[in-house]
């Protein structure tokens, strides 16, 4: 799965903003919970988080945690028409790097 079609379609829980792709890994962040809601997710293409301390509750906390995790090197692709939240956490990424 690239796009996060299967996974994402007909949710409502997760929300995903951005993708990430390293080698063969892919990442998704996903807003969660109700539309006005500011948690987020890092999660695997099965859904599951990728670590353990999650949710998180702004996207700079995502940038930390992809940064801790060493994805900070990769840039968000939007997975959505809104693409402000992809480019907020590559600026957030790229200010840490």
């Amino acid at each position: 799965m690239t796009g996060g079609e299967p996974f994402f379609h007909g949710s409502f829980v997760y929300e995903p903003i951005a993708m990430l792709r390293r080698d063969d890994e892919i990442l998704y962040v996903a807003q969660v919970g109700k539309a006005a809601s500011q948690r987020f997710m890092i999660l695997t293409p099965s859904g599951e988080p990728a670590w353990p301390h999650e949710p998180l509750s702004s996207l700079s906390d995502v940038g930390w945690a992809l940064r801790a995790h060493e994805w900070h090197v990769v840039t968000p692709e939007p997975v959505r028409q809104n693409v402000r939240p992809a480019k907020t956490l590559s600026r957030l990424l790229i200010q840490r790097a």
